[in-house]
C-alpha cells in the first residue's frame, strides 16, 4: 500500500489553540503518481480537540465484494487515551443542511460568482461555521450530518488545497458518507482527478448533495 497524508492540517490556527487534524489516504500498490482518489481503499481524518477522534471511510470495493455499501464511521480515543471505541457506527451527510464554511473569502473580491454565492448563503440565513482549518470545518459537517464547505480561487487569490495530501482523502470520506464533491470550476468529482504532480493544488466544494448542487448552479452558470 501507499500513503498520502497531511500530518497537520490547520497549522495556521494551532497557535490560537483551535482544533486541528490529520488527513490520510491509502492506495493499493506502490507509488502515487498517475493515481486518482477513486482508487483509494480507505481514507481517514483525525481531529485533535477536546476529544481525539477519527472518521474512517471504507469504500465497498475495498472489502472483497462483501455486498455492502460504502462505510463511514467514527472512533474516539478513550480510557486514558489507551483504547479506540466506536463512537458513531455510521456517519451520513443528509441531502441538505443550511450550514456553510466558505474558505478563501478573499477570492470574493474579484470572483463575482463566488461573491454572489456567499451573499446567497448569508441572505438565505445559513449558519456560518468556519475556523480556517479544513479538517475542523469539514468534520463539523460530519458531526451535524450536513452542510457545505468551499474553497474557491480567483485571479488574485488562488486556492491552495493539495490533491494528493488533502483533497483526495477528504473527498473519499465525503462521498462514502453520501455527500458530493466537485472541482471549483469543473463539474467533476475530485476523486476523478489524476495526481500528475505531487504538489497539484485546486479549489473544491464538498458537502450535502443539494448544497453542492446549489454551488454548481452559481459557480457553473454561464
Amino acid at each position: 500500500y501507499s500513503l498520502g497524508f497531511d500530518p497537520l492540517d490547520g497549522s495556521s490556527i494551532i497557535d490560537a489553540n483551535f482544533s486541528v487534524g490529520s488527513i490520510f489516504g491509502i492506495w493499493p500498490g506502490q507509488g502515487l503518481m498517475g493515481r486518482t482518489g477513486r482508487e483509494q481503499v480507505a481514507s481517514v481524518v483525525s481531529l485533535y480537540g477536546p476529544r481525539t477522534t477519527l472518521i474512517i471511510a471504507l469504500p465497498s470495493k475495498s472489502r472483497d465484494g462483501d455486498g455492502q455499501s460504502d462505510i463511514t464511521f467514527e472512533v474516539t480515543l478513550v480510557k486514558d487515551r489507551s483504547h479506540w471505541e466506536v463512537s458513531r457506527p455510521e456517519v451520513i451527510l443528509k441531502p441538505s443542511k443550511k450550514v456553510f464554511a466558505p474558505g478563501n473569502l478573499r477570492a470574493t473580491n474579484d470572483n463575482a460568482k463566488y461573491d454572489a454565492l456567499v451573499k446567497h448563503w448569508i441572505s438565505d440565513r445559513y449558519t456560518l461555521r468556519y475556523s480556517g482549518g479544513m479538517v475542523p470545518d469539514v468534520y463539523h459537517m460530519f458531526a451535524k450530518s450536513g452542510g457545505v464547505f468551499s474553497n474557491v480561487s480567483s485571479e488574485k487569490a488562488r486556492a491552495k488545497l493539495r490533491l494528493l495530501y488533502e483533497v483526495a482523502a477528504m473527498g473519499l470520506l465525503v462521498e462514502c458518507a453520501g455527500g458530493v464533491t466537485t472541482h471549483e470550476f469543473e463539474d467533476k468529482s475530485v476523486l476523478d482527478f489524476v495526481v500528475d504532480d505531487l504538489d497539484r493544488r485546486m479549489g473544491v466544494c464538498f458537502g450535502s448533495k443539494d448544497e453542492v448542487q446549489k454551488y454548481k448552479d452559481y459557480m457553473f452558470s454561464k
